[in-house]
This record gives C-alpha cells, sequence and structure tokens, in this order.
C-alpha cells in the first residue's frame, strides 16, 4: 500500500536547527518503498515568521496537500516549553483534512530534554484535530552538537530510532486509510 505521509517543518525563523532533524527524518523517509514524502516549509506558505492567517492561494495548497496526506510528521522546536506560532498558524488552518489520520511528532530543543514538553502539548492539539499520534515521537536533543556543522547526525543511534517511529507510524497510516476506504 503506498502512503502519502509529509512532514511539517515547525517554524519558518532565521537560523532553526530543527530543519537538520527535519531533513534526517525525510532521507529515512524517502529510503522506505510506499511512502511518498516531501518536507513542508511554513515560509512557503506563510513567508517569513509571522502572525497573520495564511493567505488564500498558500491554504489552498495546504488543503490539498493534507487533503491527499494519509498522515502527518510534525518536527518541531520547543520555545520556551512550547510550540511556534507558525506551526500554530499551520495546523489551525485546516480541521476536516486531518481526521483519521496518523501523526508522528518529532520534537528539537538545544537543551537535554530533546523537545519532550512540545511534543506533550501537541498531542492534545492533534487529538483535537481528530488525528492519531503514535507512541513513538522522537526527541532531538542538544540539537547543536547533536548534528555536524554539514548537517548530519552525530549520533547513530537515530537510525534504529527513527526506523521504530516510522514503523509504527506506517502500521498506523495504513489501518486508518483502510478505515476511511472501506
Amino acid at each position: 500500500m503506498s502512503l502519502v505521509i509529509p512532514i511539517l517543518l515547525g517554524t519558518a525563523r532565521e537560523g532553526r536547527q530543527s530543519e537538520k532533524a527535519a531533513r534526517f527524518v525525510l532521507e529515512h523517509m524517502q529510503a522506505r518503498e510506499g511512502i511518498e514524502t516531501l518536507l513542508i516549509d511554513p515560509r512557503d506558505f506563510l513567508g517569513s515568521a509571522q502572525t497573520k492567517a495564511m493567505p488564500t492561494e498558500a491554504a489552498k495548497r495546504w488543503s490539498q496537500t493534507m487533503a491527499r496526506a494519509d498522515g502527518l510528521v510534525i518536527v518541531t522546536p520547543e520555545y520556551n516549553h512550547g510550540y511556534p506560532g507558525e506551526l500554530k498558524l499551520m495546523l489551525d488552518q485546516l480541521y476536516s483534512e486531518y481526521a483519521q489520520k496518523a501523526v508522528a511528532i518529532c520534537g528539537v530543543s538545544e537543551g537535554w530534554t530533546g523537545g519532550v514538553r512540545v511534543v506533550k502539548q501537541l498531542v492534545g492539539i492533534v487529538h483535537t484535530l481528530k488525528m492519531y499520534p503514535i507512541r513513538n515521537a522522537l526527541y532531538f536533543p542538544n540539537v547543536g552538537t547533536l548534528f555536524d556543522a554539514e548537517g548530519q547526525i552525530t549520533d547513530d543511534r537515530y537510525v534504529e530510532m527513527t526506523q521504530t517511529m516510522l514503523d509504527e507510524l506506517v502500521w498506523l497510516a495504513e489501518a486508518l486509510k483502510q478505515k476511511r476506504e472501506s
């Protein structure tokens, strides 16, 4: 079964370190058979970091992307124990397009927690959007040293942890897709 699972980067800020984690997950998703994926950059929908609503054409593109998707991966930094405003704008733009879809959440932080607080907050948000978060979140702590200057991960354990997350996401996305199609 072929699945469409985009990756939503949670911030449009300059110098964002979470993009390294998102590209790492993207690389592993692209290597798997049966998954069509792309990296969704909020800059392409909202412009730079901002707090106003998404322009109409961008909203239509985001709606079409999620209507076609079977699931979603969110890779977001934790800012002051919360999530970026751009991610809130992206998530709040839609509702019905998210229903009955699997979601994996990856937290990113400069500190040792790896974004555990932002992941916990987002679980409640995605439940409200009628999405099903998987149990195996992925945490990227100490992002400044976890990735080298070229954006390559420095800890080989993340390959296995990413595969575990993707295995669970694919399993749930397939089950929910079958349910939606029946």
